[in-house]
């Protein structure tokens, strides 16, 4: 009798008390197949992502692996890049290169990377060094030929349309995200078949979230009942006149669109109406909202769950790092992965790092992007050094994957594609339609919800500024340096001692500041003196209301986030925003670049209208004119397919010089306690998420020279945390003293 064929293996579990289970390799690849071509036809490359999906592992057929296999049968087994592991990727991605030629460059550099990343191109094909040629010979320990021919058979493919229709000097950007695109449907796919095997559990975990369909209605539904129930004040005739407008336009075609709302204009809501009802109305597959503080992605999150449901499993999608451990079930922390849910809420940094970033966990989500309709709050906070970047690749997202982006803010910047007076081209998008209206509709609102009124006062002396906040009973003042706001603190005290005074600043932990908030807002129910003297961190959303504010001088966002906290709810006939000049400047760089604009502004004209939307746009057009827009080259880089390049260049948030300390406030003494003393790594995760909440973060060499010092402890090696002896560093209403040894040339640890 002939013996029979060898049995390939994908995955094997056979951990011990529990049933051997195998998973057919063959079984596998077309699985992975199937799940890619379904994930890439989003963006018109179904038969690139099914071939992706067949050749991925080719590289299991290798005797080598089927050996390994065997032995290393924990479900991490088929994972790349640790010490013993067999490679199996590269047989896959060298088959591709051989059989396809040059055409054959984007499968071979996605399956070559779907587990360990993607790497550059010039690591691939760039000489004898590179991959390629260290691999070829993997593929020869594959016998091809005993496997199915509709495994390995060579399909016809063609680019997709948007690559072919793409012009010379764009098309290598374009090939540049497809690869990312098709990357991404290759590895979520690998992921949910993987884990299907595996893990019934979570393979059942995932989805079972309403549809958008369900979502627009029940929104639709909640604005109805707080339209019909609010008062015909002109503040609800703006927001009713804003949401009709944003219902109206839902039916167009999509594209890029703007919603200029002031402040108190139902910005939130009316932007999601706009997005959910577009998506439903275009076919659309999900909406994501960004926003680019926690501050404001918590009152998103809790205005969304107010119209849509707050159950034990909300009806949309919660991804940022600070999420509070009771909120994340277990649907949504698997929906995290790869946001396949109809609406997701996330962070500005989770949503653009990953449209840059080039491992596997951040790129899985990529593909549901395509048909999506994209959400940016706040816009005006893109960073000016990679806005190049990205708004090159936002537009990608519209013009070849369906997308829809939306650009929200009070303070709308100037995104066209334009050329400026010396001649020069700026580059942006080609078309921006506004939803809210034409320019004069947008005016006439900004003047319907003007509470403020902007006195500017010429000073530079901390003890005269600190005798005007003073004079005031109900006062917030705002600085640009934590230094500054500590300073003005202790000024403002010394000159009322007796009255309440609160402090806000990053060197305080997340939930101290949450904690003082509290009380702020209870102070503010009062008719008592309040004052609060913070860093500009209190702009980012955070919802106070104030009679008078000050604010040191800085760009027009900055100065009308400011004016956001000043007679928030109209309560008054007009607020005072009152402008003076710091003895300190800003940072180098985008801060004092806007706060000099600002001033030479408002030299030119006294009479400056801060509110005025288009004198906003004139601003930040002469801001992005003084400041390099790719900063890092990262556009040349897309150009090279240097993936590896461009994930390190874009760091929308660079933590390599920045250490965590926990600091002792509230329950973090006791956590740490029992951190020290478990040796269970699930139980010290669940602390280390808790943890989170009572950290500051530091200048690496000062967390350095605290530990050598004994000023700092480690707890497992996970954890640094003030030592008992030295917590009269963390100063109960200042938060820690970090100045004394923190590095000069260090403008990050000043801010904020």
């Amino acid at each position: 009798m002939a013996p029979s064929p060898p049995r390939y293996l994908a995955h094997l579990d056979a951990a011990p008390g529990r049933e051997r289970r195998e998973h057919a390799l063959e079984v596998h690849l077309r699985e992975v197949g199937r799940r890619a071509a379904e994930f890439a036809g989003a963006f018109g490359s179904g038969e690139w992502g099914r071939t992706a999906g067949l050749w991925h592992d080719l590289g299991k057929y290798r005797p080598a692996f089927q050996e390994y296999i065997q032995v290393a049968i924990d479900e991490n087994a088929h994972v790349e890049g640790a010490p013993g592991r067999v490679d199996h990727s590269s047989p896959g991605a060298v088959y591709a290169h051989r059989r396809l030629g040059s055409a054959g460059l984007p499968l071979a550099l996605v399956i070559a990377g779907h587990h360990t990343g993607l790497r550059n191109r010039a690591a691939w094909d760039g000489g004898p060094d590179a991959r390629l040629a260290r691999t070829q010979a993997l593929l020869d320990e594959v016998k091809l030929e005993p496997l199915p021919g509709n495994l390995i058979a060579v399909p016809r493919l063609s680019p997709p349309p948007f690559l072919q229709e793409a012009s010379q000097d764009i098309r290598p950007l374009r090939i540049e995200f497809w690869i990312r695109m098709l990357f991404s449907a290759l590895v979520d796919a690998d992921f949910l078949d993987t884990e299907a095997f595996y893990s019934e559990a979570r393979r059942d975990a995932r989805g079972a979230f309403p549809p958008l369909s369900e979502l627009a209605g029940l929104l639709h539904r909640h604005l109805d009942a707080l339209t019909a129930g609010a008062s015909p004040s002109p503040v609800n005739k703006v927001r009713r006149e804003v949401l009709e407008r944003c219902r109206a336009a839902a039916a167009l075609q999509p594209g890029v669109f703007s919603l200029t709302v002031p402040t108190g204009g139902g910005k939130t809501f009316a932007a999601l109406a706009f997005a959910l009802e577009h998506a439903r109305q275009n076919g659309l597959r999900r909406v994501v909202v960004s926003a680019p503080f926690l501050t404001i992605l918590d009152q998103t999150v809790a205005a969304y769950a107010s119209a849509l449901g707050d159950g034990e499993e909300r009806p949309f999608v919660e991804h940022h790092s600070g999420i509070e451990p009771q909120r994340e079930t277990a649907r949504n922390r698997l929906a995290t992965e790869n946001w396949d849910a109809p609406l997701v809420v996330t962070t500005q940094v989770q949503l653009l790092e990953s449209l840059f970033a080039r491992r596997t966990s951040h790129c899985r989500k990529l593909h549901n992007l395509a048909r999506a309709a994209i959400v940016l709050d706040e816009v005006q906070t893109l960073p000016a050094e990679y806005r190049t970047p990205v708004l090159d690749v936002l537009h990608t997202l519209v013009d070849d994957y369906g997308a829809s982006l939306v650009l929200c803010t009070a303070t709308q910047p100037e995104l066209s594609e334009r050329r400026t007076p010396d001649g020069k081209w700026v580059k942006g998008f080609p078309q921006i339609t506004e939803i809210a209206g034409d320019a004069e509709t947008v005016r006439r609102h900004f003047a319907t919800l003007r509470r403020v009124q902007v006195e500017r006062v010429a000073t530079r002396d901390w003890d005269d500024i600190a005798t005007r906040v003073s004079s005031e009973p109900r006062v917030l003042a705002i600085t640009h340096l934590r230094r500054d706001a500590r300073e003005l603190a202790h000024r403002v005290q010394a000159l009322r001692p007796a009255e309440p005074l609160f402090h806000l600043s990053a060197l305080m932990c997340p939930r101290h500041r949450q904690d003082v908030l509290r009380a702020i807002r209870l102070g503010l129910e009062d008719d008592g003196p309040l004052r609060v003297v913070s860093t500009q961190l209190v702009e980012a959303g955070v919802d106070l209301d104030f009679p008078v504010v000050f604010r040191a001088m800085a760009g027009f966002d900055a100065l009308i986030q400011s004016a956001g906290r000043c007679n928030r709810e109209g309560r008054l006939t007009s607020g005072r925003l009152v402008v003076f000049d710091a003895p300190t400047r800003p940072p180098p760089g985008w801060l004092r670049t806007g706060a000099d604009l600002a001033a030479a502004q408002f030299q030119d004209d006294p009479n400056l209208d801060l509110f005025d939307p288009e004198a906003y746009r004139r601003f930040d057009a002469r801001r992005i004119a003084a400041q390099p827009t790719d900063k890092h080259g990262i556009q040349n880089a897309r150009r090279e397919l240097a993936f590896e390049d461009v994930a390190e260049r874009f760091r929308l948030i660079d933590d390599g010089g920045r250490v965590a300390v926990i600091v002792p406030w509230g329950e973090a003494p006791a956590l740490l306690s029992e951190a020290a003393t478990t040796t269970d790594p699930g139980h010290l995760r669940r602390l280390a998420r808790r943890l989170q909440g009572y950290s500051v973060e530091i200048p690496r060499r000062q967390a350095e020279a605290w530990l050598g010092a004994g000023v700092l402890h480690t707890v497992h090696d996970l954890f640094l945390a003030l030592t008992v002896p030295y917590e009269h560093l963390h100063d109960r209403v200042l938060g820690l003293d970090a100045f004394d040894a923190a590095p000069a040339a260090d403008p990050a640890a000043l801010i904020g």
